[in-house]
């Protein structure tokens, strides 16, 4: 495993399971499906997605500790000097680039203001260099979205990774059509890939959670800089809420319906008990104001009181799920499954999910 104790340096081009280093070679020739050449690229690109410096990020936060602001300037600069655009393995796969970049600039927000983009880092050089890689980033997805292979998550993933970065960054003169394209994107794929009673067409529940964090990631970036997303859009997002409440069991446990890699795009929780499916369903209790998804989140989360700030605490409290009657839906005839049982939300709790959907290509 990779040292990311305070102070670590990472070796960022290595696979910490095999400990094969992929080499550095221009990145979009690089056959990284090569476990000879590059080891499983899955776990080389987990660290690399830099979820671990939004934890950091967080700390400075709350603390205000140095030590966390100074390993986030190592971790960076040695990212930087290791995986220069663009070569090496780092550089092949958009969607890569697009997490990395969504939480670049969470740590970004949190490290300095959101509306100045003042940054607390201290070395000049290093924010200049950072910067010019946020734009090749942005460059690099911009040109090399998944239009044809893996045009599903990876493509709105994608989309929203540019929004966001766009937005954040809006530096350059570019930077207005590429957010205007990604918004347009994201609102098209919204719809496209997710029937509009909540089922994701790709037909893979993890997915649909990976999926969830882009959109609403995007939406609220949209909504912070003033350029918020269409009705139908929201409206897709909260179908999809409605759709995981509705298969989660009591337990928080959803059916292992297609495949999964248990990805994240963020992970601002560190609690032991979170749950990604009910954190989705708290955050959306809190932004449509929904008693049945209060009722089913049954608590609010870290993760959801970070994205949407102090007011989420009150308002999730003011949502009263006494009387709301679960599952939130039992029939989801566009995606084809059915929710049977009874003594729902008890211990005795007989959930039965099933699928009489026909499979579909997105």
């Amino acid at each position: 495993m990779l040292d990311t104790t305070i102070g670590a340096i990472l070796v960022w081009n290595v696979d910490p399971k095999s400990g094969t280093k992929a080499p550095l070679k221009f990145g979009k020739t690089l056959n990284y499906r090569d476990e000879a050449l590059v080891g499983d690229v899955k776990y080389l690109w987990e660290p690399n997605r830099h979820l671990h410096l939004v934890t950091l990020a967080q700390a400075w936060h709350l603390t205000g500790e140095r030590r966390y602001v100074d390993t986030i300037e190592r971790h960076i600069q040695s990212w930087l000097d290791q995986c220069p655009y663009p070569m090496g393995p780092n550089w092949t796969s958009s969607l890569e680039l697009a997490i990395r970049l969504i939480n670049w600039s969470i740590v970004s927000q949190l490290l300095g203001s959101s509306s100045a983009r003042v940054l607390v880092l201290d070395d000049t050089s290093l924010r200049n260099r950072w910067l010019e890689s946020i734009y090749r980033h942005m460059h690099f997805v911009r040109n090399h979205l998944s239009r044809y292979s893996s045009a599903n998550n990876h493509l709105i993933g994608e989309a929203a990774g540019l929004f966001i970065a766009a937005t954040m960054w809006p530096h350059w003169r570019e930077c207005s059509g590429w957010a205007n394209d990604a918004r347009e994107l994201l609102e098209r794929e919204a719809l496209r890939q997710n029937a509009a009673d909540g089922v994701n067409l790709e037909q893979a529940i993890s997915y649909e959670q990976f999926v969830l964090d882009f959109l609403i990631l995007a939406g609220l970036a949209g909504r912070a800089n003033g350029f918020d997303f269409s009705a139908a859009y929201w409206k897709r997002i909260e179908t999809m809420l409605e759709y995981l409440a509705s298969v989660m069991d009591v337990g928080g446990n959803v059916p292992m319906i297609g495949d999964a890699d248990d990805g994240y795009a963020v992970r601002v929780s560190q609690e032991p008990d979170f749950c990604p499916y009910r954190s989705l369903i708290a955050t959306g209790a809190v932004l449509f104001e929904r008693q049945d998804l209060r009722a089913k989140a049954g608590k609010l989360d870290d993760k959801t009181r970070w994205l949407l700030g102090p007011p989420a605490e009150a308002r999730f409290r003011e949502l009263q799920p006494d009387t709301t009657a679960l599952p939130v839906r039992r029939s989801f005839p566009d995606g084809g499954y059915y929710i049977l049982g009874c003594d729902f939300e008890s211990e005795k709790e007989i959930r039965a999910i099933v699928d009489a959907g026909k499979l579909r290509r997105t």
